[in-house]
């Protein structure tokens, strides 16, 4: 594969990099009479937990998808897309994780349109003209590599991308949305089920 790689500003770029996947995950110290249900509960515990984090989990993951989706300037749908979740009574195996795939998105999602200037799209929700560039096959935006200090007449190409959702999804406001919403849910979600728990036994 080719290492070319040209920047246009803004974290838009030609040809595609891998960002990683990425999760987020927080911790919380129980306090007070939550302490006192844990220790009375011993192994069943763990169970009222599991189940706080997974409610908790499934609220903040949707907070925290909608937070991503207008930080990169994309759909709900979009970033639902590529933000999935290991619940902790599944695969999390205790733990509730958030998981952003190693997705860059083409600047093709960012409704692209020609102008004489160049390719307009709009990453991070900014409508901007890239010059140099054009739509090529499948309506993907593309620009000319550079050749000594010109651009090549027809080939090679490179196909332009935006934002990385999991980059987008471990900061700014997406990053805040996550440990706002776990930490203001969490405590209580955590004292509701060890009461269910003890109201079992």
């Amino acid at each position: 594969m080719s290492k070319y790689r040209e920047s246009f500003g803004g974290d838009v770029f030609a040809l595609g990099s891998r960002s990683g996947a990425k999760f987020l995950g927080c911790t919380f110290a129980m306090k007070g009479s939550a302490a006192e249900l844990f220790k009375n509960l011993g192994e069943q515990s763990l169970v009222a937990i599991g189940r706080a984090l997974d409610e908790v989990g499934g609220k903040t993951k949707t907070q925290v998808v909608r937070a991503v989706a207008k930080q990169a300037g994309v759909k709900y749908g979009r970033a639902l897309d590529v933000i999935g979740s290991n619940s902790a009574f599944g695969a999390g195996n205790g733990e509730y994780r958030i998981i952003a795939r190693d997705v860059t998105l083409s600047l093709k999602e960012f409704d692209p349109r020609r102008t004489s200037k160049g390719v307009s799209a709009a990453p991070w929700g900014k409508r901007r003209v890239f010059p140099h560039t054009f739509i090529g096959p499948n309506g993907h935006v593309f620009v000319r590599q550079m050749q000594g200090g010109h651009r090549a007449r027809r080939l090679p190409i490179h196909k332009l991308f935006g934002p990385a959702i999991p980059k987008e999804m471990v900061q700014g406001e997406a990053e805040k949305v996550f440990y706002d919403t776990a930490e203001k849910l969490l405590p209580a979600a955590v004292e509701k089920w060890l009461i269910r728990q003890m109201d079992k036994k």
